[in-house]
């Protein structure tokens, strides 16, 4: 595991509760993301289709295991090795600024725990500089920190009224890419991997 895990137990996150749970979760799904990786280079593109094929339910599947793998990381990072610890005074500001209080942050975080399936995440918005909790009910529901590059609405409200079938929409989408905007995303991308 990437982080050593302290012995003791810190509010019931035992070393071997936590060991276990990484040996089921990530540590598994690393080597799935290996094998789906392998057979995504082989998918027949041809048969793509929105109610089944086999490359839809592969990259589905790949997203799952790459989405389990990214958040128990950060799940594992974010569980303090020794006593507890408080927001830094930006954090506060922050989530005062944002929810109200702190405690408002927390009532709102500890609601969504209840209520989603999957994760729940306090995240920083890239595009407007804030804070916003979200939650996930599967891995499959998107990629967590991904800078996104050329980003297409596929959904039939998108298209239906305005071009026969999705075939003809994604053509002309294709031919319609502003790929200065696509080029200026790819540098901010770098830029933020560079400066890790």
């Amino acid at each position: 595991m990437e982080k050593e895990i302290s012995h003791e137990i810190h509010c019931g996150f035992s070393k071997e509760l936590l060991e276990e749970h990484y040996a089921r979760y990530p540590a598994v799904h690393e080597n799935k993301i290996k094998e789906i990786e392998a057979r995504l280079l082989k998918a027949d593109t041809v048969l793509a289709n929105t109610t089944y094929c086999p490359l839809r339910s592969l990259k589905m599947e790949h997203t799952h295991a790459l989405n389990s793998v990214k958040l128990h990381k950060c799940f594992f990072k974010n569980i303090t090795q020794g006593a507890a610890t408080q927001p830094s005074l930006e954090m506060l500001g922050m989530l005062e600024r944002v929810f109200g209080s702190p405690q408002e942050w927390e009532k709102q975080f500890f609601a969504l725990a209840m209520c989603a399936r999957g994760w729940v995440v306090l995240g920083f918005d890239l595009e407007d500089g804030t804070l916003r909790n979200y939650f996930s009910d599967s891995h499959a529901e998107g990629v967590w920190s991904v800078f996104p590059l050329l980003v297409l609405d596929v959904f039939e409200h998108a298209y239906c009224t305005a071009f026969p079938s999705r075939s003809d929409y994604v053509r002309e989408f294709l031919r319609r890419v502003d790929w200065a905007e696509v080029s200026r995303r790819l540098h901010a991308a770098m830029n933020m991997y560079k400066s890790k």
